[in-house]
């Protein structure tokens, strides 16, 4: 995925080697990967009339996730540190925003890390992750919105970013993340 980075308004720290490594970690074919992944278990829960996935947050976060860890980062669910470096990859609830950015105060302040990121699909990326709850997920409108109201009230050396496909699946694949993927109507049983 491409990254956008912007420093937060209160600090203009330098870019540490480990958030250069992170950004060229997402590069590297993820979204194709994810988006393939997901197209395949969807087509085969589909074929097997099985309730397919309607959102690809899963498939992002086991991918970004196998290529943090295999490049020595530690971490999980979307959180990752290496050196002095914290990061966190979001495609949680909105709810979540403001825990991501305590986080980020927790581990600049109390663990002493030298930078802290916090990434965030654009809105209209997230329409493509997952149709259904997009406005609902943190977008990195909404990081940058809230980023931007906290000036003056913090100090740490804080970076976020915007997250957009960079590779691409294959036409098909790619049409497939296009189309409508309603939710499950469940209808009552008598």
């Amino acid at each position: 995925m491409k990254t956008r980075l912007l420093a937060s308004p209160w600090a203009k720290p330098q870019l540490t080697r480990e958030t250069a490594e992170a950004v060229e970690l997402l590069k590297d074919d993820v979204w194709k990967e994810a988006s393939v992944l997901f197209a395949a278990e969807r087509d085969a829960k589909l074929r097997s009339g099985q309730s397919a996935p309607k959102g690809m947050q899963r498939y992002l976060n086991d991918v970004i996730t196998k290529r943090f860890t295999s490049n020595g980062w530690i971490g999980e669910a979307g959180y990752f540190f290496k050196g002095k470096t914290w990061v966190r990859v979001t495609f949680r609830h909105q709810m979540s925003l403001g825990a991501d950015i305590l986080d980020a105060i927790k581990v600049c302040k109390k663990e002493g890390m030298e930078q802290a990121v916090i990434l965030a699909a654009n809105r209209k990326t997230l329409d493509l992750i997952t149709p259904n709850d997009a406005a609902a997920i943190v977008s990195f409108e909404k990081l940058e919105r809230e980023i931007m109201s906290l000036n003056g009230a913090l100090d740490i050396p804080l970076l976020f970013g915007e997250l957009t496909p960079l590779s691409s699946a294959s036409s098909d694949i790619n049409e497939e993340l296009k189309k409508a993927r309603p939710r499950d109507i469940s209808v009552p049983q008598n």
